[in-house]
């Protein structure tokens, strides 16, 4: 068995971090990490890539490093698409049975009739998923296949953005050495690792606060139902900082993160952030609560776009496992507090619902800003599981002549043994409650 072909490199470009993983399925269904790294993002504003060569080298810097600690090549990378413009729309259609029956050939031809949706001009379909399916007017049918019925409606949810988002993705990770073995839309992704199956199905609601954007996602009866980005992340509430106190950037950046409060109710009175002397700029303080009023003013304004999304599916009424918050963001105090207050919904703090074993990456990993890499890495192992793991994504470094030396060894678990002894990568594994499943 040749391990390295069953590993796959995922990489998130975000609007402040750009990160990375290379991992595989065990035998039993577990996901195993065997390398991580991040560094700071260039070249992307607001989710989107903006400087083609800026992104590459944050992509190179990233993947050169993991490829380092394992002594691997890798050649193709699975990637996550973000932006403001991404869209959910719903396709229907109906067929008529033959014999009175429902069969795999009518379910592909509605298939195929949302697949060419057309939408607006430079618009791809990236995801398509079935919301449901009624036969002779009976509703709530998941799988009709061999029902008995003349008439066979499906209704589907479209996800779609410009194309051009995957083309600059695409053209930024040959910029940095590698191929784009495929795509998925973040928002799409992010409930495959934070999100349990009980959740899924009761409805839940996954809001990922990152720097540039703010994704939301929203399943019902373990269907995914809307996958849409805000484009204001924390990069806004910086900027409202250093207008409002008239600071430099890296402070309002510094004081937000130590000392910036969600929710003014919250905030200690009679507290102030200290701003140092800068270039002959005086010394200044700033009340915690009029840092707390500006956060919270800006936070408002991002919750109110995240209600007007969620209330266009007409599903608020129904959800019976509140709201998860991820993404760095997240980490602001009190935003459990006001989205709650808000949105009248109960809130919990996102994290990792697979069991994960002890491991060098439990810190940088296992954190609430994971949930897209996570999600893109198990979205990528599924795609190459059912492609049979196209070979030539990681290869290995070691010269051509070396490899032919070893030839007739147990060269799988030679692999594993090199992996483990490599400055102690600790390998561990996170179970996976749905080893077949992604919605």
């Amino acid at each position: 068995m040749n391990l390295t072909r069953e590993l796959v490199a995922a990489i998130d470009i975000g609007t402040l971090k750009t990160r990375g993983a290379i991992g595989r399925f065990t035998s039993d269904g577990k996901l195993e990490i065997v390398a991580f790294s991040e560094t700071h993002t260039q070249g992307v504003r607001n989710g989107v890539v903006v400087n083609i060569d800026e992104a590459g080298l944050s992509i190179r810097t990233v993947i050169n490093t993991m490829e380092r600690s394992l002594n691997l090549k890798v050649k193709k990378v699975f990637a996550g698409i973000s932006g403001q413009k991404i869209a959910n729309r719903q396709v229907a259609g109906y067929r008529m049975t033959e014999n009175g029956e429902v069969t795999q050939t009518n379910i592909n031809s509605l298939i195929g009739e949302a697949q060419r949706y057309v939408g607006a001009p430079g618009e791809k379909i990236y995801h398509l998923t079935p919301e449901e399916f009624i036969v002779d007017g009976e509703r709530g049918v998941n799988n009709p296949v061999g029902m008995a019925g003349r008439r066979i409606d499906g209704a589907f949810r479209v996800i779609t953005a410009p194309e051009s988002y995957e083309q600059n993705l695409r053209r930024s990770i040959e910029k940095g050495g590698f191929e784009l073995a495929g795509s998925f839309i973040n928002p799409y992704v992010q409930g495959a690792g934070f999100l349990s199956k009980d959740e899924k199905e009761a409805g839940v609601i996954l809001i990922d606060f990152g720097a540039g954007t703010t994704g939301v996602s929203l399943f019902y009866e373990n269907k995914l139902r809307l996958a849409v980005e805000l484009p204001f992340g924390g990069n806004v509430i910086s900027n409202d900082i250093r207008e409002g106190c008239n600071i430099l950037p890296r402070h309002a950046e510094i004081v937000k993160i130590q000392c910036g409060y969600a929710f003014s109710e919250l905030v200690p009175e009679n507290k102030f952030a200290q701003i140092p002397e800068v270039e002959g700029w005086h010394a200044k303080e700033i009340s915690f609560r009029n840092l707390s009023g500006i956060i919270q003013a800006r936070l408002e304004e991002i919750i109110e776009g995240v209600n007007y999304q969620l209330e266009s599916t007409r599903l608020l009424n129904k959800l019976g496992a509140g709201i998860v918050l991820c993404g760095g963001g997240a980490n602001m105090r009190g935003i459990d507090k006001l989205v709650s207050y808000m949105t009248g919904f109960d809130v919990r703090f996102g994290k990792p619902v697979i069991p994960v074993k002890e491991q060098l990456f439990n810190e940088q990993f296992m954190n609430i800003q994971s949930a897209n890499l996570i999600g893109l890495l198990i979205n990528g192992l599924y795609q190459a599981r059912n492609q049979k793991y196209p070979p030539g994504m990681i290869v290995s470094d070691t010269p051509e002549e070396e490899t032919t030396k070893q030839k007739g060894k147990n060269h799988g678990f030679q692999f594993v043994s090199d992996l483990i002894g490599k400055a102690k990568e600790g390998l561990s594994g996170l179970v996976t409650d749905e080893d077949s499943e992604i919605n």
